[in-house]
């Protein structure tokens, strides 16, 4: 599935056959940990217990007939539980908002408690969209789902840039890339079946900079990869 990207990207992301080894691991270290947990020197303390809830792995590449799979790859991913995500998400200038196709320029703080955003504090037009955005999701639909965790994961494509937006036209693009690039920490909001919470409001936060840790041990520190049993194409 290619999701309305520019077919410059093609050209800047070329198939990698290391990713789906790195991609492996990651997902294999996701499944069988029982807690994430991501800060931040901005101040996101977020933590996601993982019992019960539904991982995968995107390669860019499908396994095969019946399977699809999202281009350009490189991200593993979990959709949690209901009632195991708990914290602060700080989201940081030059974190993006994908859902409008934007660089945040002010901080945005969301507090979360039992999956959902109780609260939105920032004095900047980000919040502001962020609050109107999903506001209007509730009303329309009578509920908070919009509001709640849909999934958690980390980008490992060494050759995605999280600045590629800056680039284009926001017709032109649709922010994949942004989605997986390494090190990157991804926040979504909206729906979540494996909790049976669905909505049409959805949000897909790419964050910089942040530390993730399975049960105590550092998968990606600072947004920097730890060392990968697999090192990515040169």
């Amino acid at each position: 599935m290619i999701s309305n990207e520019h077919p410059e990207t093609f050209e800047r992301l070329p198939f990698d056959p290391t990713l789906a080894a790195r991609v492996a691991q990651a997902h294999a270290r996701l499944s069988a940990a029982s807690t994430m947990r991501v800060t931040s020197a901005a101040g996101t303390d977020l933590t996601v217990r993982l019992a019960g809830a539904v991982t995968a792995g995107s390669t860019g590449v499908t396994a095969g007939p019946g399977s699809i799979a999202h281009w350009p790859g490189g991200l593993v991913l979990a959709f949690p539980a209901p009632g195991t995500v708990a914290g602060t998400v700080v989201l940081a200038p030059g974190d993006l908002n994908l859902t409008f196709k934007r660089y945040l320029e002010r901080p945005v703080t969301l507090t979360i408690i039992d999956d959902h955003i109780t609260e939105i504090a920032g004095d900047g037009v980000d919040a502001d969209l962020f609050r109107s955005y999903l506001s209007a999701f509730a009303a329309a639909e009578g509920d908070r789902a919009a509001y709640a965790c849909s999934h958690v994961g980390w980008g490992l494509n060494h050759q995605a840039r999280w600045d590629q937006l800056e680039l284009y036209d926001k017709r032109d693009v649709n922010g994949t890339e942004a989605r997986a690039f390494a090190g990157g920490f991804l926040y979504s909001t909206g729906a979540n079946e494996v909790a049976g919470r669905f909505t049409a409001g959805h949000f897909d936060l790419p964050m910089r900079r942040c530390t993730i840790t399975l049960d105590g041990d550092v998968v990606v520190r600072a947004g920097e990869l730890v060392v990968e049993a697999v090192p990515p194409m040169s």
